[in-house]
């Protein structure tokens, strides 16, 4: 259901944090507006500070040469224009919201970039690293089944060159460090590390 501006995305985002905290039986409520946090998370008597960061769906990453999407959220930065800049002091967890899906990810405001892309679940096992690997993995199924690397291309669909860059001993697929918005994903303990 599509909300209708940034403020109400924002709040929505703040209250199933709120939610998502609740049911993992921790104490969460709500901040005054104009503070550099919107969630007070209260883990037995210690307060942690929580920024709400939240997206309405994935978006395409931009300077890709494929179409590529993830969840894409600003953090370190905020307020008009987003000229401020979070100090440490000012946030112990940052929570991702996911408003399509109705999730959250939590990080630690020690382990957040500037800007972090999450993949998307759904897109599991389409991203082109993935399919990299993938492919490799048949290549060489289709090599031990006798087939040549022309057959293997036609096969696969992909270019000869590709597939016998692929044969080549010390090759190795690439993969990257990319996460999923599941991967981030956090239980009640987590929050007592902080």
């Amino acid at each position: 259901m599509p909300i209708s501006n940034e403020l109400q995305k924002g709040v929505a985002g703040e209250y199933l944090v709120c939610a998502d905290l609740i049911m993992k039986g921790l104490v969460a409520y709500t901040t005054e507006q104009g503070l550099p946090y919107d969630v007070v998370i209260d883990v037995e008597g210690k307060l942690l500070k929580c920024q709400v960061k939240t997206t309405e769906k994935p978006r395409e990453i931009p300077q890709r040469s494929k179409k590529t999407y993830a969840y894409i959220f600003n953090i370190k930065r905020h307020g008009k224009k987003n000229i401020k800049r979070y100090e440490d002091s000012d946030v112990d967890v940052f929570a991702l919201v996911e408003l399509n899906t109705r999730t959250v990810a939590y990080l630690k405001n020690t382990e957040m970039p500037d800007t972090i892309n999450l993949r998307v679940d759904a897109l599991r096992d389409t991203y082109y690293d993935e399919k990299g690997k993938q492919d490799y993995e048949k290549v060489h199924e289709l090599l031990l089944d006798g087939l040549n690397q022309t057959e293997i291309a036609d096969e696969l669909d992909i270019a000869v060159a590709t597939v016998n860059r692929m044969c080549n001993e010390n090759y190795k697929p690439f993969m990257t460090k990319a996460k999923y918005f599941s991967d981030l994903y956090k239980n009640k303990d987590w929050f007592y590390e902080i």
